[in-house]
């Protein structure tokens, strides 16, 4: 694929992020265009379909969360409760609830897509399992996680604690700092149940 094809791919996806946090479901294919700066024409060339869009935005969040874990855990041996929680608290600025929220909404709306949402919800759940295994087995070994904890369930945990208030509702200056909260009393009580099963 030349440059400048797959700088506009990756722009389109970037902007249909944003907008997806942002503004919610159904943002159009032109506002997609104009915040990745290309045309429509453009945008229609690199997915044909809005499925393959939001199946290009799915994938990119699961790789921002790989790569947010991967340079985490380079330094995990130095301090494996600090790297624990600050890795979980920067999957959190991702605002994947939000996103996830949008996607899930937007594919609903496209009836004739069941067959492609139900294989873009196995991989995306295949994936987010195999990067979220890597993350919680050194928790689970150093006592900061229980044995049983399931790598889909964390994932869908950390999404509840950090659900989105409606897109419309007033842009509060206590969100972020009540979100924290609620991630470290998840982690502390995480911590908890793991300290009690030994």
């Amino acid at each position: 694929m030349r440059q400048d094809v797959a700088d506009n791919r990756n722009a389109l996806i970037a902007a249909a992020r944003q907008l997806f946090v942002s503004e919610g479901a159904g943002v159009s294919m032109r506002a997609i265009a104009k915040a990745a700066s290309v045309g429509v024409a453009t945008a229609a060339r690199h997915f044909p379909e809005r499925i393959d869009l939001l199946d290009a935005v799915s994938a990119q969040a699961v790789d921002e969360i790989t790569e947010v874990v991967e340079q985490h855990l380079a330094n995990s041996d130095l301090d494996r409760r600090g790297t624990w929680r600050a890795t979980v608290h920067a999957i959190a600025e991702l605002e994947l609830a939000a996103l996830a929220q949008a996607i899930f909404t937007d594919t609903m709306q496209l009836p004739d897509a069941s067959t492609q949402r139900q294989r873009i919800m196995e991989n995306r759940i295949a994936d987010i399992r195999k990067v979220y295994e890597q993350l919680l087995a050194p928790a689970k070994r150093a006592g900061l996680c229980p044995a049983d904890v399931d790598p889909l369930d964390f994932h869908l945990a950390l999404g509840i604690v950090t659900r989105p208030l409606p897109v419309d509702a007033p842009d509060l200056p206590t969100r972020t700092p009540m979100r924290n909260r609620l991630i470290d009393v998840m982690l502390d009580g995480l911590e908890a149940q793991a300290n009690a099963a030994e």
